[in-house]
């Protein structure tokens, strides 16, 4: 490492660990490469194959609890840190996301093409590689955490992650808080690179013309997510917020729909 090399600091990346696959490693390598600081929180800490690469690299900072504490928690932890250390963003990826050089540089210059006024306008700019026509910013009402670029010191204002949520409905939850906070949730589509489908351990079934994804969840998981959707759904209900209260019932039963679908499939 040379001593004299110099941190971006235009956004940091974070990325939360669970007992990750060696392409992850490969990504990290390019991150660090790109003189990008990485956060990570590991839930599998004594998994040697990779911690003590990680753990050692000195652009790195390595964060854990000693066992698994869930997302929220660790992104809530991680933003923090980062903001603590004088980043003002943080780009958050699932460990499965797959990204190149293009898309960090990309997602780097992207709010750049906004005025500042607006940029502080979102809690969050949500990069996607759906495709589109053009990379217009869509306002959304829910948006996956991973391709999250979080604005800091939006996120200190309303309160960080919430940690009582330990997977499902930690980045829909974040959505409507930030909302109700009168930040807004942006959506950027045909982001290059972005890959979130390829390592994902979903099949692809056809609806109607489009192509949709799912996957089959344990039972305990599909307890913790049900509970976790009506908590968001009941405190729409009370707080007169019918817009919320749609979008998360439609996702919801997206979501049903889909654990329904993966157990036909898997049956036949």
């Amino acid at each position: 490492m040379n001593p004299h090399r110099v941190t971006r600091t235009s956004y940091a990346i974070g990325l939360v660990l669970y007992h990750p696959e060696e392409s992850l490693l490969k990504r990290v390598e390019q991150m660090v490469a790109l003189d990008f600081r990485v956060y990570v929180f590991d839930n599998s800490p004594f998994d040697a194959s990779y911690s003590q690469a990680i753990q050692n690299h000195p652009n790195i900072s390595y964060l854990t609890a000693g066992k698994n504490v869930g997302i929220g928690y660790s992104l809530s932890t991680m933003c923090a840190t980062a903001y603590a250390n004088g980043f003002q963003q943080l780009l958050f990826l699932d460990q499965d996301t797959g990204i190149s050089g293009q898309t960090l540089e990309f997602i780097e210059t992207f709010p750049h093409s906004l005025p500042s006024d607006i940029q502080q306008q979102y809690a969050a700019l949500v990069f996607s590689g759906h495709p589109a026509n053009d990379h217009a910013v869509q306002d959304v009402q829910l948006a996956i955490s991973s391709g999250s670029l979080f604005n800091l010191p939006a996120l200190q204002q309303i309160g960080w992650h919430n940690e009582k949520y330990f997977v499902d409905c930690v980045d829909y939850e974040f959505c409507v808080r930030a909302r109700r906070n009168r930040f807004k949730i942006g959506l950027i589509r045909n982001t290059p690179d972005f890959d979130h489908v390829t390592e994902q351990p979903d099949q692809t079934i056809n609806l109607f013309g489009k192509k949709l994804l799912v996957r089959r969840y344990s039972a305990t998981r599909i307890k913790d997510a049900l509970g976790a959707y009506l908590k968001l759904i009941v405190g729409g209900f009370f707080q007169n917020r019918p817009s919320d209260t749609y979008a998360l019932t439609r996702s919801l039963g997206l979501y049903i729909f889909g654990q329904l679908t993966s157990r036909l499939i898997q049956s036949k």
